[in-house]
């Protein structure tokens, strides 16, 4: 057993020479020396022996095919990216994009005369991203997916209801409006046209 503890003990020696000896601006000599029991002991001591300084391997060195600062701007730019995307997460963009709504038509608002015709449009006090999209849904319906901020529809006369989503460059929901209901009614025709005037009670 001790003879295990006493390779050990060498073996752990040699390796701590061994970076002592490849380790740069060390100059001292260094010598190989086998006791009676056959174990291995380097040392800088010169043996009462004389035998000769061992002959070291040379240090070898890599170089790395990007100067230091061409790798100080590669980490740079990757740390940029990851707070690129870290900007655009849903979470971040809910809290910027907090009052996305209808701008119009504004609530219970009635389109007159306009041939059925109706423009819907949603605003934030923070532009879109031109990555974002929206959802527009009209009666509970989807409607169109789009980029702009506007859209252009025909509907039958009465009651009807709208609102958007936002979505993320994935497709997710990032915030959702609140409903607006809006009418759209057209002049009947003889309301408000007017009256002919008797003449001499005839």
């Amino acid at each position: 057993m001790n003879n295990g503890m006493n390779r050990m003990t060498v073996l752990s020696r040699a390796a701590t020479w061994f970076l002592v000896l490849v380790s740069p601006g060390v100059l001292a000599q260094i010598y190989k020396v086998v006791d009676a029991e056959g174990n291995v002991v380097y040392t800088d001591q010169a043996p009462a022996d004389g035998s000769a300084p061992m002959v070291l391997p040379e240090l070898s060195i890599i170089k790395t095919d990007y100067p230091p600062e061409t790798a100080a701007a590669g980490a740079e730019a990757a740390e940029q990216e990851a707070e690129a995307v870290e900007e655009t997460t849903p979470r971040v963009l809910r809290k910027t994009y907090s009052d996305f709504r209808i701008s119009q038509p504004q609530q219970e608002q009635t389109f007159w005369g306009t041939e059925n015709a109706v423009v819907i449009g949603w605003s934030s006090s923070v532009p879109l991203l031109p990555e974002l999209s929206v959802r527009l849904y009209v009666d509970g319906k989807p409607v169109a997916t789009t980029a702009d901020n506007l859209y252009a529809m025909t509907l039958d006369r009465g009651e009807h209801s709208t609102y958007a989503e936002l979505l993320d460059p994935r497709g997710r929901r990032i915030i959702t409006t609140p409903a607006v209901i809006f009418f759209v009614k057209q002049h009947s025709i003889g309301v408000n046209q007017p009256q002919a005037t008797p003449r001499n009670g005839t």
